[in-house]
């Protein structure tokens, strides 16, 4: 992050631009928190200070923990859930090189349904009376110059979204993995092994991504390949290995996906990205197996002056039986690929059979303080549930197929960023449904409120 941050410092002061509010506060935040000698010197001095700093060199161990009350009404519930949160984080650096980092997640919240003792809110958490801990991310990292290998639980998200792309995406949660990235002469190669589930049935996930500019255009190109029951693949594992061609030649039918994406930054403040996912392409078509793609396209505007604003707007669209596989045990979902238990996607949220548009405007109305307006449409068809391609099915139905849900929503939010992490944010979503849970005329709507206090110790 360091070098990242004297990166991103370096290109803004040669731009020459005469910055915003905005821009001004992004900037100094970032170097406060990671350039400057100050800060590098001693982390009490950094924006987002720790808590507790200790250091006998070449060791130095840093702690933090904040708390959060968060009270939110969920959509289709007339109930008021209050939430308290607190992260636990820590880091261990031995000199430049080495470091050691984990963060713990503890929820309370009313004791019902879900949240019941010794029920399950998540995959990963059990509730004990409405008190559950998540063990959301540790890792161990040994960074030099050009190369990073790390070891341990960390969230992934390749594309050119800011969040939830199509191939890899943190909303799927964080991975159980070793890896490593290699940035050469203007590429960059990332690559790592990740064990989805260990016990019964043993499901792993490798994938490998590089990433190149040419002028104002980012391109990446990705692969990934489920398979079960080997335990580690030397072939998968290897970055610059072609995970296709050796299924076919080496390997048995496991479930590989691609995906290109583009960021073109096509002027001053106007950014143009997009990608495509493709799940299973058929080279010799015979009419009996479907394409199964997903893409990605959008645009993200930006400009200063008094009133900062930041517009955006995103298309996605992911076909049916996309995802999925002849062998239900290499779906693309996380954990032991169990849908129905709350296993997510690993790439796309929103999962097959769906397409959504959103735009979203953030204005500053002071550097701290952000405007958020929101507005969605969502289509989900009847294949949204992981089902499988038969033989003597019509392998491309009409899109979304079956009866649609639909979706309309917007919605108002602000946040107020104070000192380090600490937060004010509220906001209000309305959401009109139509053929809801695909039921043909059982349209109906809610409104959603949430709000959060958090201070950062």
């Amino acid at each position: 992050m360091v070098e990242f941050a004297r990166e991103i410092l370096s290109a803004a002061a040669s731009a020459g631009r005469i910055l915003d509010g905005r821009d001004r506060f992004n900037l100094d935040r970032l170097e406060r928190e990671f350039s400057s000698p100050a800060a590098l010197e001693d982390p009490g001095e950094r924006y987002d200070r720790p808590l507790v700093d200790l250091e006998e060199n070449p060791v130095r161990l840093e702690a933090d923990i904040d708390l959060s009350v968060a009270p939110e009404k969920p959509f289709f519930d007339d109930r008021w859930w209050v939430f308290g949160l607190s992260n636990l984080s820590a880091k261990l650096h031995v000199g430049e090189w080495f470091t050691y980092d984990v963060r713990y997640r503890l929820t309370y919240t009313n004791e019902r349904d879900e949240w019941q003792h010794k029920m399950k809110p998540s995959p990963r958490e059990t509730s004990w009376h409405g008190l559950a801990s998540l063990y959301e991310r540790a890792y161990l990292v040994f960074g030099w110059k050009p190369i990073v290998l790390y070891w341990g639980r960390d969230y992934e998200d390749w594309g050119p979204n800011d969040a939830g792309n199509l191939i890899v995406s943190k909303t799927a949660g964080s991975f159980d993995k070793f890896g490593g990235r290699l940035s050469f002469r203007g590429l960059r190669l990332s690559f790592f092994h990740s064990y989805l589930s260990v016990e019964d049935p043993q499901r792993t996930l490798s994938a490998h991504r590089l990433e190149f500019d040419v002028r104002d255009l980012t391109i990446g190109v990705a692969e990934t390949a489920i398979y079960t029951g080997r335990g580690i693949d030397p072939v998968y594992l290897l970055p610059l290995s072609a995970f296709y061609a050796n299924q076919f030649n080496e390997r048995g039918d496991d479930n590989i996906l691609w995906s290109i994406d583009a960021k073109y930054r096509a002027r001053r403040g106007l950014v143009l990205f997009g990608s495509l996912l493709i799940d299973d392409f058929q080279f010799e078509r015979d009419g009996t197996a479907p394409d199964k793609l997903g893409f990605d396209a959008g645009a993200r505007v930006a400009w200063g002056g008094r009133l900062p604003t930041t517009f955006e707007i995103k298309y996605r669209y992911v076909d049916i039986y996309t995802y999925t596989h002849r062998d239900s045990l290499k779906y693309y979902l996380a954990g032991r690929g169990d849908s129905a238990g709350g296993d997510p996607p690993l790439g796309a949220i929103e999962g097959p059979d769906t397409d959504r548009l959103d735009v979203q405007a953030d204005c500053f109305v002071r550097p701290d303080v952000t405007v958020t307006a929101l507005f969605s449409l969502r289509r989900r068809g009847e294949g949204n549930d992981f089902r499988k391609h038969v033989g003597g099915l019509d392998p491309s139905p009409p899109f979304p197929s079956g009866e649609v849900e639909r979706t309309t929503a917007f919605g108002l939010g602000l946040l107020w960023e104070l000192r380090g992490d600490s937060s004010v944010e509220v906001g209000v979503e309305h959401a009109v449904v139509g053929n809801k849970s695909h039921v043909r005329g059982d349209d109906d709507e809610s409104t959603m409120f949430r709000a959060s206090l958090t201070w950062d110790l």
